[in-house]
């Protein structure tokens, strides 16, 4: 507890001035006695801000939504006098998570603990900063020490195993006619990477090596899987919900477990939304088009404004013959279903993911008429997460 100051200030003058004018010692007994409450407590509180160490140990790297973590925090007062009150406050961007503390501090001691969270919503966090206050046991002169936040971790959407999906299966569509066995389809050399021992002679790529000065090794994506684009609805006004129960953490959570799942086949898979920027990221395979699709799933907000549908047409020769669409959307807007048929994409069946926005919380209409289409459309209809389990019988093609 912080004692106002200017009260005692004024006292102190109004001391000094009634001892002066009188030349009572009691008076003068008690502005010495004030004199060095206020030089003690000045000693007491800059002993302390000089010995305490802060240590705080936190997490970093890559996580998913769900994911349990720890921290360790280290409070030492490497000095005689204690600390009678120590208030740490933590400024961490992380939702839900507070490791917070008050506690006092005897001298020569250390404090130790372990604060346990959870990631409960996805994107770009960072621990800290942190800040701690203290000061001399009258609370005449409160400090303040902030130590600031070094570690950042990134929180992707859940990936889910999302089973067979008939618009990730290969496809004939396009100029590249791909025959016989999985096995038997030669593999792409999409990337080099640096050479280790146990890769042959026939990865090497001598170009880059000498370029480079060091030997480096092609890297190979099979094609097992057929190439998809993932249209994904980030305009504002058709979703729903509150994170993490919202349709948005949804529609990514199913993006990011179809993206994943396609080119864990050997697929390739781009993207293309409608939220302010207009996003578009061109298919292709590996694991750079895998950090690539991630990051913006993990970043991307309902910002936009485009109707599904505008997005649907403008964008039209850009699917033509590369592969199955798959579309996330909470949209009820009927133009958007006629504007895919219009398509006229042929080898392929396109796959709706409809996350229906009465599951969560949201008063707009649903998609009622979703049976006219259902004959030329697969249908995954999602109302909660129920119907995220794709382990059991339920077929995704409601056709």
């Amino acid at each position: 507890m912080r004692l106002p100051r200017l009260p005692l200030v004024t006292a102190l003058a109004l001391l000094f001035f009634f001892a002066y004018i009188t030349g009572i010692r009691l008076a003068y007994s008690l502005l010495y006695a004030l004199v060095l409450l206020f030089l003690v407590s000045y000693l007491w509180s800059r002993l302390a801000a000089d010995n305490l160490l802060v240590e705080r140990t936190s997490p970093e790297g890559q996580y998913q939504v769900g994911d349990h973590f720890e921290e360790h925090f280290i409070i030492e007062n490497r000095s005689w006098i204690p600390v009678p009150l120590i208030e740490l406050t933590d400024f961490s961007n992380l939702p839900g998570y507070n490791p917070g503390r008050v506690f006092s501090l005897k001298g020569r001691r250390t404090r130790r603990w372990t604060s346990r969270g959870q990631f409960k919503q996805r994107g770009l966090f960072t621990f800290g900063p942190i800040e701690l206050r203290y000061g001399d046991p009258f609370g005449l002169f409160a400090r303040t020490l902030r130590v600031a936040g070094s570690r950042s971790v990134v929180v992707y959407p859940i990936v889910r195993p999302v089973g067979a999906l008939d618009a990730l299966a290969p496809s004939t569509a396009g100029n590249e006619q791909l025959r016989g066995r999985v096995l038997d389809i030669p593999p792409n050399a999409t990337t080099i990477r640096e050479y280790v021992p146990t890769d042959s002679v026939k990865r090497i790529h001598w170009a880059s090596s000498a370029r480079l000065g060091r030997l480096m090794s092609r890297s190979f994506e099979t094609r097992e899987g057929g190439d998809a684009w993932i249209v994904l609805d980030l305009q504002a006004a058709v979703h729903a919900g509150e994170a993490p129960e919202s349709t948005l953490e949804y529609a990514m959570s199913l993006a990011a477990s179809i993206t994943d799942a396609g080119l864990r086949r050997g697929g390739a898979i781009g993207l293309v939304s409608n939220d302010s920027r207009l996003s578009v990221i061109e298919a292709a395979r590996g694991d750079q088009q895998r950090n690539k699709l991630f990051e913006h799933f993990t970043l991307a907000q309902a910002d936009g404004t485009v109707p599904l549908a505008t997005l649907l047409t403008s964008q039209r020769h850009q699917w033509r013959h590369r592969g199955g669409l798959i579309v996330i959307t909470p949209s009820a807007d009927e133009r958007w279903p006629a504007a895919l048929l219009d398509l006229g994409i042929r080898g392929q069946r396109s796959l709706i993911v409809y996350i229906d926005p009465r599951g969560f919380g949201g008063t707009q209409p649903a998609l009622a008429s979703a049976g006219r289409w259902r004959q030329a459309l697969n249908w995954w209809i999602v109302r909660g997460a129920e119907d995220l389990d794709t382990t059991g019988e339920r077929p995704l093609a409601a056709s």
